[in-house]
Formats: structure tokens, C-alpha cells, sequence
């Protein structure tokens, strides 16, 4: 199951596809999946980007509406 250690480590329920915004930066993007070499962060496509980016499980917040 993908995202187990960050489960485990933060107790952030993370699903691929999720919408969710970066609380710092403000940003929307979507979770993806994980990836072998950062798997205490979450990656994450953000919008109008076209490469996933690392965050940490603790700045991501679920987006319900857009």
C-alpha cells in the first residue's frame, strides 16, 4: 500500500488522485503516487505544473470544493 510510512509517521491519511492545497504556499494540485526515493513526503502535481513536487504530509490540507 502506497504511503504507508507517512501513515504510520504523521497519521495523515493520504490518497492518490486527492485534491489538496499546500498550506503555505496556497497552492491546488493533486496527490500522486509515491515515489520510492522520498517516501516520507507526499508527491504532489500541482496545477499548471508539469513535473510532481515533494511535500510534507503536515502542510497538505484536503480540498473539498473548488
Amino acid at each position: 500500500m502506497s504511503y504507508d510510512y507517512v501513515r504510520n509517521r504523521y497519521g495523515v491519511e493520504v490518497t492518490v488522485n486527492q485534491l489538496v492545497q499546500h498550506t503555505v504556499t496556497g497552492r491546488i494540485g493533486t496527490i500522486m503516487p509515491e515515489h520510492a526515493s522520498a517516501g516520507h513526503y507526499v508527491q504532489v502535481l500541482f496545477q499548471g505544473d508539469k513535473h510532481m513536487l515533494p511535500c510534507h504530509p503536515q502542510e497538505l490540507e484536503t480540498v473539498n470544493d473548488l
